[in-house]
């Protein structure tokens, strides 16, 4: 009984220098974090404000570029987006005609490229796979005139397409290469076991499997063969000439906000696409881009 009145003994309080060693740690984590978010911030900021200066400048009577554009409307008005899409719609034309070939094209020949690299593997294939990457260092310029070279008789806009082809094909092959290792491989052998045709294991595994990387690689080629500029610019003709090359000689030959009404014209689909692919990709995205 007087055993149960004995005073309990002190907890245990941690030393002194573990107890700092706990704080030091808590700040130094939040120190991190502070930077890593302060450098995000900056490197948004650099990536950005390029962008915000270009498109604001159509709203500016500056003429700072020393170029005016005659017939042009005032800066800031519907009239300066007509101005510039009365005279580069054949541009834009093109450039939309390239992303509907483009797009496709590069889907219907990169996925079952993948497809037969990663599933139906053969003697040869990872450095044919490897190979198929190569375009996406090469510069426009030896690009371009590999193409003359080669199909220099072929319709400009047949050249334009190539060229495009060549640097987005590669970015098919590898998401939807890479995705094909996100699911197990032993899906398909059990349905086909189970009696499914090849065209049923496409269209009830594969494709459903696989969808999320062929939206975002399609919203990818979009996105690029939209922006090429390189080869387009070398390639282009007077009457088969992509938008960014038309971007090149406004921004030369016209006033600052021309220029930036043809910039403001040429993200109006570019930005929509880019967040798509941030909503939609997630984590089948980063996996079909990871080398």
């Amino acid at each position: 009984m007087a055993g149960s009145f004995l005073p309990s003994p002190p907890p245990h309080e941690p030393p002194a220098p573990a107890r700092m060693s706990v704080a030091a740690k808590i700040s130094t984590a939040a120190s991190g974090r502070l930077v890593a978010t302060a450098l995000s911030w900056c490197v948004a900021l650099f990536l950005i404000a390029p962008i915000v200066v270009a498109a604001a400048g159509a709203f500016s009577s500056s003429e700072f570029y020393g170029h005016r554009s005659e017939g042009s409307a005032p800066p800031g008005s519907l009239g300066l987006f007509w101005y510039v899409f009365s005279v580069w719609g054949r541009s834009l034309g093109t450039s939309a005609a390239l992303v509907a070939v483009v797009v496709p094209f590069a889907l219907l020949i990169g996925a079952p490229a993948a497809y037969a690299f990663r599933r139906r593997p053969f003697s040869g294939s990872k450095l044919l796979e490897a190979a198929s990457m190569t375009p996406l260092s090469m510069p426009g310029i030896a690009l371009a005139v590999s193409l003359l070279a080669t199909l220099g008789g072929a319709p400009r806009f047949t050249l334009l397409a190539g060229g495009h082809l060549a640097y987005t094909i590669p970015l098919v092959i590898r998401a939807v290469g890479n995705a094909l290792e996100s699911f197990e491989p032993d899906i398909e052998p059990a349905a086909r076991s189970l009696g499914a045709g090849p065209w049923q294991v496409a269209r009830w595994i594969t494709i459903p499997v696989l969808l999320p990387s062929l939206v975002v690689s399609a919203l990818l080629v979009f996105t690029v063969s939209w922006g090429e500029f390189n080869a387009s610019f070398l390639l282009a003709s007077p009457l088969a000439q992509s938008f960014p090359a038309a971007l090149y000689v406004t921004y030369t030959a016209n006033s600052f906000p021309v220029a930036a009404a043809a910039t403001i014209l040429f993200l109006l689909p570019v930005v929509p696409a880019l967040v798509l692919i941030q909503a939609i990709g997630g984590e089948p995205f980063r996996r079909g881009l990871q080398a």
